[in-house]
């Protein structure tokens, strides 16, 4: 009777246990995963200014061979619109990385959560049945354990 509940205590606790590491583990991965993606995100952003360099110049050229003068009237609205959209294009993929790492960071509270709630409750179940067994041995079990039964 007592080797059953103390192994029936150990395997409660260790399950427990294991539970917390797999949830630490889970949330350990779901942050790096957002780091990553954050940091694309950050390149993302970097490729769209390039991009939107790279568009200003070429329409910049376009205009100077046709001999519009550049840096006044239709070629600035033209700089400031090519400029502004790339920028706000960049900022977007910036804020969906940051948004995807303060998801995560939710996301890995919860389960670090969830792992300490299993281990706690794990403990309880294993005060339980020690509880439980020493009610039966009380009760009379150890009638039976003298004898060589299990109850």
């Amino acid at each position: 009777m007592i080797a059953a509940t103390t192994a029936s205590v150990a395997g409660t606790v260790m399950q427990g246990q294991q539970a917390k590491e797999q949830s630490q583990a889970q949330a350990s991965q779901v942050l790096k995963d957002a780091a990553y993606n954050n940091a694309n995100a950050k390149q993302t952003a970097t490729n769209i200014r390039r991009a939107g360099r790279e568009a200003m110049g070429s329409a910049n050229a376009s205009l100077a061979a046709s001999g519009v003068k550049l840096g006044e009237g239709t070629p600035l609205e033209i700089q400031k619109t090519i400029k502004q959209r790339s920028e706000q294009d960049a900022l977007s993929a910036i804020l969906s990385g940051e948004s995807g790492v303060k998801s995560a960071q939710e996301q890995a509270a919860v389960l670090l959560q969830s792992g300490q709630n299993q281990q706690t409750n794990s403990y309880l179940a294993a005060g339980s049945t020690i509880l439980a067994s020493g009610a039966n041995y009380a009760r009379g079990g150890w009638k039976e354990a003298a004898k060589g039964k299990t109850t």
